[in-house]
């Protein structure tokens, strides 16, 4: 699934009218990324990271060659792994992202790029995967909306006169508890690691 959406993205890229982006430009960048995510908390909690995905589209507008307005909807895997008596509990939280960062493109060319702002989320599905199968939690999850900072580096790579394809690496800490009713906090955070392809329409 993952290659055919990679095939995907690369026919689309093929097809971009200009690689370059200057004031008043629009893009949009399709994108798929592996997730890193784990419950951030006051305790000391023993938990590990579970690897899952992001997938989504990327719009960005350019106020000038360094700097534009970057959002998008993506589809956000989050979690975290659980061993207990010797056997792991994945929490699955699935969100509908809503970045909204400010980008800054540096470098010669302007091939580099630094991200960061808010980034809203929209609580999906909440699922628990253990030794007894999987059963939804979205009811013991309190935070059906999450909010946080998202910061990320990413840098372009000029496949033709028509296509750019980028690497990122985009990181996010929460700031709403996923519980309330803990006598701790316990928050999201994600490390993903990103691949796209920047179309000018």
């Amino acid at each position: 699934m993952k290659k055919q959406l990679f095939y995907v993205l690369l026919f689309l890229g093929i097809f971009s009218i200009n690689a370059q982006s200057d004031s008043g430009d629009f893009t949009i960048a399709p994108q798929l990324g592996l997730n890193l995510s784990n419950y951030a908390s006051t305790e000391n909690l023993n938990n590990k990271i579970r690897m899952s995905f992001n997938a989504g589209a990327i719009a960005e507008y350019y106020f000038s060659d360094r700097w534009s307005l970057r959002s998008g909807l993506l589809y956000d895997s989050k979690g975290t792994k659980v061993t207990q008596s010797g056997e792991d509990t994945i929490d699955k939280l699935n969100y509908l992202a809503l970045p909204l960062h400010a980008n800054w493109h540096f470098g010669s060319n302007r091939d580099w790029f630094l991200n960061f702002g808010p980034t809203l989320g929209f609580l999906l599905s909440a699922k628990a995967d253990g030794p007894n199968g999987e059963i939804d939690i979205k009811d013991n999850v309190d935070a059906s909306f999450d909010a946080g900072l998202g910061v990320g580096i990413g840098y372009k790579f000029e496949i033709s006169d028509t296509t750019q394809l980028y690497v990122q690496y985009q990181g996010y800490g929460g700031f709403v508890n996923v519980i309330d009713d803990l006598d701790f906090s316990l928050t999201n955070t994600t490390s993903a690691f990103n691949l796209g392809i920047i179309i000018q329409p």
